[in-house]
């Protein structure tokens, strides 16, 4: 009797360990499916460590074309060259599922607080023309300014992982407030930032 459990029991666990394995590997997959560049081992593949913003931490200096056509600056403390203008940042891309599901939870961040001096900029990271990305826009009914990045030059300034990432940068270019991942509604952590900042 004893014999025939431990047959059963090494037959379940041999049979187990493909399919642990298999489901180990679909969740690691799906984690980095809105990754950004899997090419970056370190801080922009220039040998770097990574080291996330720290909060209260100056942001870094960094301009962006709009779909409109005007340059958007930000970050890079005092005298840095910034528009100084209170930013939420977020760093997105079309392809990208949670990024289309914050879209609505941005745009409500913008009309509610757009008329106290909060400007959003949505950083497309998306390769080729501007096409693709105008007309999501126009889809999902933005009305922040969408940023063009087709270098990848706000993931490395900011640090980035993935997308979407969002950053809230202070008139000064003082980091506020960051959130790796899709930004929930009414996201307690981000209203706190916003207060403090006096939006």
């Amino acid at each position: 009797m004893v014999d025939r459990l431990r047959r059963q029991r090494d037959v379940r666990t041999s049979t187990s360990r493909p399919f642990v394995a298999v489901v180990v590997l679909l969740i690691i997959a799906s984690a980095s499916a809105c990754g950004g560049d899997g090419n970056r081992g370190d801080a922009g593949g220039r040998g770097e460590r990574f080291q996330p913003l720290a909060v209260g931490a100056p942001a870094p200096a960094y301009a962006v074309r709009t779909l409109d056509g005007d340059t958007i600056r930000v970050g890079g403390g005092p005298g840095a060259g910034s528009d100084g203008v209170p930013t939420l940042l977020n760093i997105w891309a079309t392809w990208c599922g949670p990024c289309k599901r914050e879209f609505p939870e941005l745009e409500r961040i913008h009309r509610a607080h757009s008329a106290a001096g909060l400007r959003i900029v949505a950083v497309s990271i998306d390769l080729g023309d501007d096409a693709p990305v105008a007309s999501f826009v126009r889809e999902h009914g933005a009305t922040f300014a969408i940023g063009r990045d087709v270098t990848g030059t706000v993931q490395e300034r900011f640090q980035s992982i993935g997308v979407p990432e969002s950053y809230l940068i202070a008139a000064d270019g003082t980091l506020l407030w960051r959130h790796v991942g899709e930004l929930p509604a009414h996201d307690a952590g981000l209203l706190a930032a916003l207060a403090r900042a006096g939006l």
